[in-house]
């Protein structure tokens, strides 16, 4: 702790502060603190942090999102918000915007005001290794739970059934007539699209070696914004009539929105089906409605919630993983029959 001091040119009390999260520490000096910490690599006792792991004394808890704007990142929220008033803790939340230094950054801020447990959205690749930030958390006691993405390494994690809901989403248009399917994804690199993408590409390679006909159309990914999912609508439907798609997958909420204001503007609303994954709060005024396959928001985060308590209680099992299913909701945009 006193190289520490040194380094960040403040006293070893300051230190002692920012290490055990008490008040009265500025942000200039707990930012120096904390970079000098992260560039020693210093570890508090072990004995003591593994102690107060086992007996939670802040009554808070850390939760970082990827976007807390998203309709479903916030049910995920509110879920895990009233099981942790159930346990009388207050929660410390962040949104890491997809940027791996933001995400370790909030982690580090987390952990220095000594929370009991963290509940985390991973960035990254599924493949990646955690952040040496994380892991080293991990390995100190403090009890982590993932949510809807898989980390790619051993750990708790709760998320929907994101390759079981496209494939019924794909399998839903196969069955009405249509062969010639596009899909829409956001980032490439993101777990849940990942699956998404494998479900939608398993169903119509069955479909391929069972129908002569049957024949993907389309996928595009890195998409953005509703914006992006408008453009590339917009250049799917210029295609000839032998290459357009008759069918959008659309894989994530905000793409969908983008997808139905294009075939709104081309008038193409009623002709080309679409299923969106993804709850959309105006599925049912547009017309026709938005087909969807909502995820359970509520159950993922309380079940993510009841995990993490019981881990803070001292459940000491092996690694959970929870996958929570999804259903198919029919509103009229996914029941539009294939051409003849």
């Amino acid at each position: 702790m006193k190289n520490v001091a040194t380094l960040a040119d403040v006293s070893f009390k300051t230190v002692s502060r920012v290490v055990n999260g008490e008040p009265g520490v500025s942000r200039q000096l707990e930012e120096r603190v904390t970079a000098a910490i992260a560039e020693l690599g210093y570890q508090p006792d072990h004995g003591a942090r593994n102690l107060r792991r086992t007996t939670p004394q802040s009554a808070t808890v850390g939760v970082i999102h990827a976007n807390i704007s998203n309709p479903f990142m916030a049910a995920v929220h509110g879920a895990f918000e009233a099981v942790a008033a159930a346990h009388g803790c207050l929660i410390l939340s962040g949104t890491s915007l997809e940027q791996a230094e933001r995400h370790d950054e909030l982690i580090q801020a987390f952990t220095g005001r000594r929370v009991d447990g963290l509940l985390i959205v991973p960035v990254g690749a599924p493949t990646d290794q955690p952040s040496e930030l994380l892991e080293r958390e991990i390995k100190r006691g403090t009890p982590v739970v993932f949510i809807d993405r898989d980390p790619g390494f051993p750990a708790d994690v709760v998320m929907s059934d994101h390759r079981g809901g496209a494939e019924l989403a794909t399998q839903h248009l196969l069955d009405h007539g249509h062969h010639k399917i596009a899909f829409l994804g956001s980032r490439e690199h993101v777990h849940s699209v990942v699956e998404r993408r494998a479900g939608f590409e398993a169903v119509m390679r069955g479909a391929a070696a069972n129908r002569a006909v049957a024949d993907r159309a389309a996928v595009i990914t890195d998409l953005r914004t509703p914006d992006d999912a408008a453009k590339a609508v917009h250049e799917l439907m210029s295609l000839s009539p032998d290459q357009r798609p008759t069918a959008i997958f659309s894989a994530q909420n905000g793409l969908t929105l983008g997808a139905v204001r294009a075939l709104h503007t081309l008038g193409l609303q009623h002709d080309i089906a679409l299923v969106g994954f993804d709850h959309i709060d105006s599925a049912d005024i547009v017309d026709p409605g938005i087909t969807t396959v909502p995820q359970n928001a509520k159950e993922v985060g309380q079940r993510a919630g009841e995990l993490l308590f019981s881990r803070l209680a001292g459940d000491l099992a092996g690694p959970v993983r929870e996958i929570v299913p999804v259903t198919l909701v029919r509103r009229g945009s996914g029941e539009i029959p294939a051409p003849t």
